[in-house]
């Protein structure tokens, strides 16, 4: 179950750099139901586990100096989300063995679901210690 939890958290990481990077540098409101699908709330208004965890993932995505945005609308989005520089160049650096880009990469192992290669990208590429 650990695990699942942990590519569920890639994948959405994956997500938001990925739409960050479509827009850059413009910042945009960015919904979590963008990246984790579609949101059912409960009888008492409160979103699902699975929507909690992809704003999770944002949030840190945001502390760990990957992303900026502004305000918080009632854990349904977020305004004005931008990548930083460190996102950005980290997500256009070329890939040694593959010689292409990170994202270019990242984008075709998020279409073919591949969240071992998802996962594999974000660790050593973007998500590392210089």
């Amino acid at each position: 179950m650990l695990d699942v939890h942990i590519d569920e958290f890639f994948n959405d990481c994956a997500v938001a750099l990925l739409m960050g990077l479509q827009s850059f540098p413009a910042a945009k409101t960015l919904f979590v139901e963008d990246i984790a699908g579609p949101d059912e709330m409960d009888e008492f208004g409160l979103h699902s586990a699975r929507h909690i965890a992809a704003l999770g993932a944002l949030c840190w995505l945001k502390d760990e100096g990957f992303v900026r945005f502004g305000a918080m609308d009632r854990q349904e989005s977020v305004d004005n989300f931008v990548l930083t520089s460190k996102a950005f160049s980290r997500l256009l650096a070329l890939e040694p063995i593959a010689n292409q880009p990170v994202f270019q990469i990242l984008e075709s192992a998020r279409m073919e679901q591949d969240s071992t290669r998802v996962s594999y990208l974000l660790r050593t590429h973007l998500i590392k210690e210089l």
